[in-house]
């Protein structure tokens, strides 16, 4: 699903409204899975922006654990866990239609 994706915390710190705002919203395809996990080691729901290109990097860490917390007629949020340097932090994204 091609949305606008807004992360909403800084290794786990909740980003203020002005901040969420002056964030340049990521383009990108977002798809949710249930695959194997090797930072948890074991299944989990895992939420990722696919860019388009096979090799082009993810903009965004995956979402483990992956939940839908919130959704209205424009968009939705999902929250999780992403693993940054081997550390785990809580992260939301903010999706909403282009």
């Amino acid at each position: 699903m091609h949305m606008l994706i807004t992360p909403m915390r800084c290794k786990g710190v909740a980003l203020t409204v002005q901040e969420r705002r002056r964030y340049s919203a990521i383009r990108g395809d977002v798809r949710v899975s249930s695959e194997v996990s090797g930072e948890l080691g074991r299944s989990s729901n895992v939420a990722r922006i696919w860019a388009g290109w096979p090799l082009e990097p993810e903009p965004l860490p995956r979402l483990l654990d992956v939940t839908l917390a919130g959704m209205a007629p424009t968009g939705f949020v999902l929250s999780g866990i992403e693993y940054i340097d081997g550390c785990a932090y809580a992260q939301s994204w903010w999706c909403r239609l282009e």
